[in-house]
């Protein structure tokens, strides 16, 4: 929207509505608040905070989360296996109820299993807690599955569309491997997404996967977190209509990415694993667990890492802390 001076007012200037779309997300404040703050309308500041988070989003997005290409993929592995020692692994994933107001007639269509109406965003998660692909916009009782098979990027990883790059030896041996996305137990076991083992029944050897891979994972768990601490709209109940809470949701981890990569001190907060505990208030955990069968192939793709991280090769001084 272009807004121009007129005889009876001066429009309002772009660095004022980013100013005020900034107090927004990063206060949680009501727009009432925002409109005496600001000496405008309540309408008013919704409609600059609305406009403002979908430009955002248009205009970082190319640089802050493109689409990841094979290259993009290449790099993230390579960062994971130095930093955090797990090869082959192109991002973390995991899924986050985000509390809001719950639409009027929408029913129980936005109640979780935890009681409060939320919508869900899935995001992957690169080596320095960025967030390279979200999924913004399932309904907050979905479950079984619902939420994670139905987003685009499960269904360019099923149809192999995400350009992951071709299998490749795990460093230091002559074993091929995919390069494989990480998460937690609910998500499925796939040939390129490999999740923990059962609690139940577990060996050495397992318990010392489950570490590795719990080790990794939980950057995207410092993601979160970080992005509900420096973005404080996270911690309360977002007040707006569902198309327009994924318009903040979308802007805040644009707006954590660029913030990432343009003050590299932050990056500090990413390598201290203390921060990975932080609270993630209004943020709770998706269930997005498929009840199926995992295949032989994605079985053999998690033993196979098994094997390797109690190799000497593979192994790590720490890891036998079990």
């Amino acid at each position: 929207m272009v807004c121009q001076n007129t005889n009876f007012r001066e429009a309002i200037s772009p660095k004022e509505r980013l100013v005020v779309t900034l107090r927004y997300l990063a206060t949680g404040v009501s727009f009432r608040s925002l409109s005496f703050s600001f000496r405008l309308g309540v309408t008013t500041v919704q409609r600059i905070v609305r406009d403002t988070c979908q430009i955002l989003w248009q205009v970082l997005q190319p640089y802050e989360m493109p689409s990841p290409d094979k290259n993009h993929w290449q790099l993230v592995a390579d960062t994971f296996y130095k930093k955090w020692q797990f090869p082959n692994c192109i991002g973390a994933i995991d899924g986050k109820h985000v509390e809001m107001k719950a639409p009027s007639l929408s029913g129980s269509l936005y109640w979780n299993y935890k009681g409060y109406p939320s919508i869900v965003f899935i995001a992957v998660i690169d080596a320095f807690s960025r967030y390279t692909v979200i999924e913004v916009g399932a309904y907050g009782s979905s479950t079984d599955g619902g939420i994670f098979q139905n987003t685009r990027f499960y269904q360019q990883l099923s149809e192999n569309t995400l350009n992951v790059p071709m299998d490749n030896p795990i460093p230091g041996t002559d074993t091929v491997m995919p390069y494989v996305f990480i998460g937690d137990e609910a998500f499925p076991l796939e040939y390129h997404l490999t999740r923990p083992f059962p609690r139940r029944s577990l060996t050495d050897e397992k318990k010392i996967f489950n570490n590795r891979l719990s080790r990794a994972r939980r950057l995207v768990e410092c993601a979160f977190g970080i992005s509900a601490n420096m973005w404080r709209i996270f911690l309360k109940p977002i007040e707006t209509q569902p198309d327009f809470a994924c318009d903040i949701i979308k802007s805040v981890c644009i707006l954590h990415n660029f913030i990432l990569n343009n003050e590299p001190h932050r990056m500090k907060i990413v390598d201290s694993e203390e921060s990975w505990t932080s609270p993630t208030q209004n943020m709770g955990r998706a269930e997005t667990v498929l009840n199926r069968r995992p295949s032989n192939k994605a079985m053999e793709v998690r033993d196979k890492f098994t094997t390797y991280f109690v190799s000497p090769t593979g192994s790590v001084p720490w890891q036998n802390i079990l």
